[in-house]
């Protein structure tokens, strides 16, 4: 009956029986709340009635019911949406709030209403992408965010998996500062068409770190009941990681599990539905807790479990683990345990990835998006959800990740709180073969292209301390923007970014190299991935690994020089010196796209 409904304007005819159909619909309700008299109902149902921008809702000549849609320069108002009682749950509703959507996305306007306290409408609203701003003692004041234009998500090619990882939102309190940026992040997710298969996120979803485990209750299911009531969790699966803000103690545990009570309980003895697993079809994601109380706490991680689960899923093609602590120091924060996963357990960590044919870690924590890759596992920090501060401001934005999985590897891109693709990557790379690789000078640079170099010689003699160029940017009467060389007594590989004159260099550490002995070290330097896109590998090694560094970006801001100085700094021979022999510079570059 409620499929072929139309809008109608309204006529005096009207009134009466609109105005019996709200006192049936809401008396019960405004009586809870001590704001109904007849007199006083039959004037505020006047005062919409005569209001532009109310419409009849009907059928086929039925009268269904009425919505006052007022628009101004500034946003929509919703009110006055009566349903005849017997069309409760028939869909009707939906299907007249999504027209009534559609056209404020059209006018690119924010649509705002009142609902009552203790109203079912109240979820009704939050399914439909509506934010609770705050509320009275009477009703919440509720919004929805002006629509931006859709966000087209990355497809699989051929068979695989496309869906959005994010973390760090750090609400779940109504009215609190991060509600409202968390907000704003998710209406970017509901912008992907098509939507996400599923959503990981990953962790500090709530503010969490209270002692009272009702007030956590609270939190989790104001998070999961308003904040993401938008989201059908039938049709999107959503699983979590544990993390400091929310799993901090025995209790909070205990409180994670009653909350996510369908989340797996396959994990290792003690931590059932904190640490678990999930198969796809070809695809195995494992869910680590990275600060189990039985263990010592934050930064602490089982190890044996995870073994056992990647060798028991083998046969899966695809492997992606996710947890909370990053491995690898992010934006140079790094600190065992607080802010990172502990020493005895991430090299033991890491390796179990590399040897079972991981794909990707990921983490959040660290208030920034960042990737990495270490001896060819990635690492992807996301944890700008909607907490409001940033590591380091200025520079770090919030975000949520749209990813695409499917037998050529992983392709992602991030976008911000308005919608805009700021960072992609597609991993692995195909880098072209050395033998294809040509002199420095013939190599086509530009800023948004991937540069590959490759040095070969022999070092110096054991003892050798001093810094030494590979190569270096000239530019005449400033210092090298861009330096490849080697530096201390053990000879490290090491590169120096100086795009600002005048300002601080930053460094990114690579590994060793033996004195007096033979080398082969190729670095790639990858605009698109920040920091952790300066990267080696060795002679013989097909993995890449980023360089160490403690900086928040990398690449993106080099300007490529035409002019180069090799085997000594800019200013001469005089200037760090190459003092071993042999070296050999060649280079290649290309587009993103090519890789």
């Amino acid at each position: 009956m409620t499929e072929t409904w139309s809008f109608g304007p309204v006529s005096e005819a009207d009134f009466e029986p609109l105005l019996a159909l709200r006192t049936d619909v809401m008396r019960e309700h405004l009586e809870r709340v001590g704001r109904y008299t007849p007199e006083r109902s039959r004037r505020m149902f006047r005062g919409h009635f005569d209001e532009p921008g109310t419409r009849l809702i009907v059928q086929e000549g039925v009268r269904l019911g009425c919505v006052g849609f007022r628009r101004s320069d500034e946003e929509i108002r919703i009110d006055s949406f009566y349903l005849d009682r017997r069309l409760h749950g028939s869909g009707l509703g939906t299907s007249v709030l999504k027209a009534l959507l559609a056209e404020a996305d059209a006018a690119g306007l924010p649509v705002r209403l009142e609902v009552l306290n203790g109203s079912p409408a109240d979820r009704f609203y939050l399914r439909h992408g509506f934010v609770k701003l705050r509320e009275d003692e009477i009703e919440g004041f509720y919004e929805r965010p002006a629509a931006g234009r859709a966000i087209a998500a990355l497809r699989p090619r051929g068979r695989g998996h496309q869906f959005v990882f994010y973390g760090d939102a750090c609400s779940g309190v109504a009215g609190a500062l991060h509600e409202r940026t968390f907000a704003g992040v998710n209406a970017a997710v509901r912008q992907l068409a098509p939507a996400p298969e599923f959503i990981l996120f990953l962790g500090d979803e709530i503010a969490g770190y209270t002692a009272d485990a009702d007030s956590l209750h609270r939190q989790w299911r104001h998070w999961l009941d308003q904040e993401m009531g938008w989201l059908d969790r039938r049709a999107t699966p959503m699983w979590h990681t544990t993390s400091n803000h929310a799993t901090y103690d025995a209790m909070s545990e205990a409180v994670f599990r009653e909350v996510h009570d369908h989340l797996p309980r396959n994990g290792p003895p003690g931590q059932e539905g904190l640490s678990y697993w999930v198969r796809r079809g070809d695809l195995l994601l494992v869910f680590v807790h990275t600060l189990w109380t039985g263990l010592g706490g934050e930064g602490h991680v089982e190890t044996d479990w995870l073994r056992d689960v990647l060798c028991h899923h083998a046969d899966a093609r695809h492997k992606i683990v996710a947890g909370h602590h990053p491995v690898h120091p992010v934006n140079g924060f790094a600190g065992a345990y607080q802010r990172d996963i502990g020493p005895e357990h991430a090299t033991t960590f890491w390796n179990l990835l590399i040897e079972n044919g991981v794909l990707a870690y990921l983490c959040g924590h660290i208030l920034a998006f960042d990737v990495q890759v270490h001896r060819g596992v990635l690492q992807i920090c996301t944890a700008g959800a909607g907490t409001a501060h940033r590591m380091p401001e200025g520079i770090e934005y919030l975000h949520a990740v749209q990813a695409a999985l499917d037998d050529a590897g992983l392709r992602y891109q991030v976008f911000d709180a308005d919608g805009v693709i700021r960072e992609s990557l597609s991993w692995p790379l195909e880098v072209p073969p050395v033998e294809q690789w040509r002199r420095l000078a013939e190599a086509r640079f530009g800023r948004d292209r991937i540069a590959a170099f490759r040095f070969t010689g022999r070092t110096a003699a054991a003892g050798t301390s001093t810094a030494q160029t590979f190569m270096a940017a000239y530019r005449p009467g400033l210092r090298a923007p861009f330096w490849v060389g080697l530096g201390g007594p053990a000879q490290r590989l090491m590169v120096i970014l100086e795009p600002e004159p005048g300002r601080s260099p930053h460094y990114w550490l690579g590994p060793p190299v033996t004195a007096d002995a033979p080398f082969d070290i190729q670095l790639l330097v990858h605009p698109a991935m920040g920091p952790g896109g300066l990267l080696y590998r060795l002679s013989g090694d097909d993995a890449w690994t980023s360089l160490s560094a403690a900086s928040a970006w990398g690449a993106e801001r080099l300007h490529w020089p035409d002019r180069w100085s090799i085997g000594q700094g800019p200013q001469g021979r005089g200037d760090r010196p190459f003092l071993g022999a042999d070296l050999a510079i060649s280079a290649t570059t290309f587009d993103p796209g090519e890789a």
